[in-house]
């Protein structure tokens, strides 16, 4: 019975989901997905992206390939033009969980910024330090079959993709696996990650990503009607995925508890309970 019920995800992107899309009704209500910052952007900017994002973590399951992971959540939405003042205050005020499926072009960025921890990463971090119940979930971003860093680390090409708030500290960064084999018990039996998925880690020899969740030729919904619908692959898709995912564990430990985990835990408890892929032991 845990479906993200009186639960709110918060979603960064380059747009506006369609508020009146068939997937938002339904259980939980009507408008369960609300634009904040319209007035500030010169109105609602629907976008495809911003809408198959938002239906994976709410999507209520009218077309059931394409239910949501909290399908009675409510989701709200904002342009990523001021993201970070955005979060600041969203997360003095309760905030508990955002996604951002976006980040710097790796072919427009120099080479140093591949795995750095930039202003841009620490000014996420501090967000997060100053409000321990907020984690920002983070799509890793989608160059693994490319190499623009011209210098990798430990000249290493297949690695070292990593650029701005996916290099952060406080925050979940997650690769895109594609279906995984599951037995009837629920029990993981393969996975692979998506080639496209970018790779880590970090300068300094952090572990990110952190986590990977189903990113694959995912069915969500779409901006262009109150009935449209598309199949997409990336990041983008597998970090949604997670944070309604986590939306669902601070429900069910509030209803236990009374009480949200902190960030921290709520990060600690899904990475050291998730099944472990491809090499053993962390990688990168």
């Amino acid at each position: 019975n845990i479906d993200g019920q009186n639960m709110t995800a918060y979603v960064w992107d380059g747009g506006h989901a369609r508020v009146s899309h068939q997937e938002y009704d339904g259980p939980g209500g009507s408008n369960r997905v609300t634009i904040q910052d319209a007035a500030s952007e010169g109105g609602t900017q629907l976008n495809f992206h911003a809408a198959h994002v938002t239906g994976t973590i709410t999507a209520s399951g009218v077309q059931s390939n394409a239910k949501g992971m909290a399908p009675q959540s409510r989701v709200r939405g904002y342009m990523w033009n001021n993201d970070i003042a955005e979060a600041t205050a969203a997360a003095a005020n309760g905030m508990l969980l955002s996604n951002h499926s976006y980040g710097f072009r790796s072919d427009l960025v120099p080479d140093y910024y591949f795995g750095a921890y930039i202003g841009e990463s620490r000014d996420w971090d501090e967000v997060m330090y100053n409000a321990p119940f907020y984690l920002m979930v983070v799509a890793a971003g989608n160059d693994g079959n490319t190499n623009y860093n011209g210098s990798p680390l430990n000249g290493n090409s297949a690695y070292d993709k990593l650029t701005g708030h996916s290099t952060s500290k406080n925050n979940m960064v997650v690769a895109n696996a594609q279906d995984a084999n599951i037995d009837g018990n629920g029990n993981l039996i393969s996975v692979n990650i998506n080639s496209s998925s970018s790779e880590g880690p970090t300068d300094d020899l952090r572990i990110k990503p952190d986590i990977t969740g189903n990113g694959t030729s995912v069915t969500s919904t779409y901006e262009s009607s109150n009935t449209a619908y598309g199949t997409i692959t990336g990041t983008s898709m597998a970090s949604p995925n997670v944070t309604g995912s986590l939306l669902l564990l601070q429900q069910h430990h509030n209803n236990l508890n009374g009480s949200y985990m902190r960030a921290a835990t709520l990060k600690g408890l899904a990475l050291h309970t998730a099944d472990d892929a491809g090499p053993s032991g962390p990688d990168a």
